[in-house]
């Protein structure tokens, strides 16, 4: 299945589913740097890169337009700025003024071309306000891409508020970008043949309702980007590192049991197992919503927290909760770190379990490819929470029919198959500030 084909696959999915440290100041460089050759936990080489913004230190590499640092970190709006003027399309039709500010990273050199990106960001955005996450690529002669818009992005859902202010977008992707550069896949951005950049910018514009005192804040800004990735790419099932059995104690949360509610969202929890698994991983480091958050909520069969984050996860164009990046935004406005990357190979994903950090990967699979699973799927996310003493994922699946069901071990062979050449392993990385991630591999990109 060549990229191309799995990102129409991806497409369907979205419907049906629900760090390179940037040096300050200087062109950031994405090139593998020199180590030991002694761990070999990586299964090839592929050319994947996580360049990270993380904070006011590193945002202040890039450059800025009326933004300043704020006061819990990040950079937030410095005074009026340019204004815009933006209509919701899901709103009532009425245009708002918008009062803006403007960060735009470095240019970074990958080293490759760049056939594929994701950019995810962390965001305090009160009601009213929003950001915009954008990227652009330069290709090998020296010309750029436009600028391609990757999310427009509220946490809120307070679209009408009482005292007649103005209110939260309705978060969404765009649509209708692809041209002759590049393919944009709600969430992922795919260079043309002979038009992949080896070169990129992100940029991220706050916005606030023009006259109001309150701001957004933007605390970080993540890129993946990867070369070509055939399925040849994958060399076959990595050996099992730990060589013990580690298993996080991760709640477990069904899809399943929310079936039928609100179908204005999608239908109910058959199409929401990203925001089903993001939930597991946020309660399993005690990040519960707010109960006054939950009035209201009607969830028959428990878990409301799933309902409320499928909400705060939906985007308006695509109409799903699958996508990537806001997923992963969600999970950071529970002050949590947070990003997509993609990963190699289930040996690399055990330094995270090792760490204590569970993984959300992003997965497809005909049911003879991993009948132990006992279905099939054109796109899933479920929660690796950690392996056996014979190197088995441990799995939190929520496409199980109740909360108790949903602890699973699936084989090694497969499911490390179906992860790498169904998605290219695409995972959601969330940890708290205070739990380091481990150290990326040498001899590789840097790809967390």
């Amino acid at each position: 299945m060549s990229i191309r084909r799995k990102l129409r696959t991806r497409a369907f999915a979205l419907a049906a589913t629900g760090a390179l440290v940037v040096q300050a100041g200087i062109v950031a460089s994405a090139v593998p740097a020199s180590g030991s050759p002694e761990d070999t936990t990586a299964a090839s080489d592929n050319q994947i890169t996580l360049t990270a913004w993380d904070g006011y230190r590193e945002l202040r590499a890039g450059k800025t337009s009326n933004l300043r640092p704020g006061a819990k970190g990040g950079l937030v709006l410095r005074g009026q700025g340019d204004t815009v003027e933006y209509t919701d399309p899901f709103g009532d039709g009425t245009p708002v003024t918008y009062e803006t500010g403007r960060w735009t990273s470095p240019v970074v050199e990958t080293g490759y071309p760049i056939d594929e990106s994701v950019s995810s960001w962390n965001a305090d955005t009160p009601t009213g306000t929003w950001v915009e996450i954008e990227f652009r690529g330069r290709k090998a002669d020296g010309t750029w891409t436009k600028w391609f818009v990757m999310s427009r992005w509220a946490s809120g859902a307070e679209f009408a508020p009482a005292d007649g202010s103005v209110g939260d977008i309705h978060r969404t992707s765009v649509n209708g970008q692809t041209d002759a550069d590049a393919y944009l896949f709600t969430d992922t951005y795919v260079a043309k043949s002979g038009r992949e950049p080896n070169a990129f910018q992100t940029r991220a514009t706050l916005y606030r309702p023009e006259g109001t005192r309150v701001s957004p804040r933007l605390d970080s800004v993540s890129t993946m980007t990867n070369e070509y990735l055939p399925d040849s790419h994958y060399t076959g099932t990595t050996d099992f590192t730990l060589g013990r059995e580690v298993a996080l104690d991760v709640p477990q949360f069904s899809q399943n049991i929310h079936r039928g509610e609100y179908p204005e969202f999608g239908g109910g929890g058959q199409v929401w197992c990203s925001p089903t698994s993001s939930t597991m991983v946020l309660y399993y480091y005690g990040r519960e919503v707010p109960a006054e958050e939950l009035e209201g909520i009607e969830a028959p069969n428990g878990d409301p927290q799933v309902d409320y984050a499928a909400m705060r996860t939906w985007d308006y164009t695509y109409e799903g909760a699958g996508n990537w990046p806001f997923n992963a935004a969600y999970a950071s406005t529970f002050g949590l770190k947070s990003f997509v990357t993609r990963l190699r190979s289930l040996a690399e994903a055990e330094k995270f379990i090792e760490a204590g950090i569970p993984l959300i990967v992003s997965i497809s699979f005909e049911e003879e490819e991993m009948p132990e699973a006992g279905y099939g799927t054109n796109g899933h996310l479920v929660t690796l929470v950690g392996f056996t003493a014979d190197g088995d994922p441990i799995i939190n699946d929520p496409n199980k029919a109740s909360n108790e069901a949903v602890r699973s071990v699936y084989t090694r062979e497969n499911f490390e198959r179906v992860w790498q050449t169904s998605t290219d392993g695409i995972t959601y990385v969330y940890h708290p500030k205070d739990v380091a991630l481990p150290r990326n591999l040498p001899g590789v990109t840097p790809n967390w």
